[in-house]
């Protein structure tokens, strides 16, 4: 039998079936820099932002330069899934990007200081960020329904108490919660 054009080239209708790698066996470190110009010879650029371990929280990403509002911070990219995950972002209504090297590890505040362009796969300052702050995006801008919804503790003006992402209703754990904490003011 002979092959047809489109295996020929590699192109796989859009119906095939699709492995996507393990999240353990992903390494982003080849395709996700921080924004800067890349040396010769694909050297890394200087960076701009370093991932810290928190023991209670886990990895946060910590700015190390100064980027004023509206500034690109960093570009990412990833692999992409259609499963939600704890560190995957929402990029069509049933597509994500996995990146474990940066962007999944992005705080939740909200009153965030930087904005996910998905178009561009760009992290955006939408304040003056300096050196030491933590980067945080909100949640519920990005994803219609996280991996799980928690009690968010950012100390924003605006912090609404619990974290859901944009077309999901508090589940009832969440309820409870903010029963208690507004029963508690």
């Amino acid at each position: 039998m002979k092959p047809s054009a489109n295996e020929k080239s590699g192109i796989r209708p859009l119906n095939a079936k699709r492995k996507f790698p393990r999240v353990a066996d992903i390494d982003t470190s080849t395709f996700l820099h921080p924004v800067a110009e890349l040396p010769a010879y694909g050297d890394k650029p200087e960076a701009l932002w370093e991932l810290e371990d928190v023991e209670v929280i886990g990895k946060r990403v910590r700015s190390l330069a100064y980027f004023q509002r509206g500034t690109v911070v960093a570009r990412f990219a990833g692999t992409l899934t259609y499963e939600v995950m704890q560190h995957t972002l929402q990029v069509t209504p049933t597509t994500h990007i996995l990146d474990t090297n940066m962007v999944g590890y992005l705080s939740h505040s909200c009153g965030p200081n930087c904005l996910l362009d998905m178009t561009r796969l760009e992290v955006l300052a939408l304040k003056d960020i300096r050196p030491g702050e933590i980067l945080s995006i909100d949640y519920a801008v990005t994803e219609d329904v996280l991996f799980k919804q928690f009690p968010c503790s950012c100390g924003s003006p605006e912090c609404r108490h619990w974290v859901t992402g944009r077309r999901e209703q508090v589940n009832p754990e969440g309820v409870a919660y903010l029963q208690h904490h507004w029963n508690r003011k």
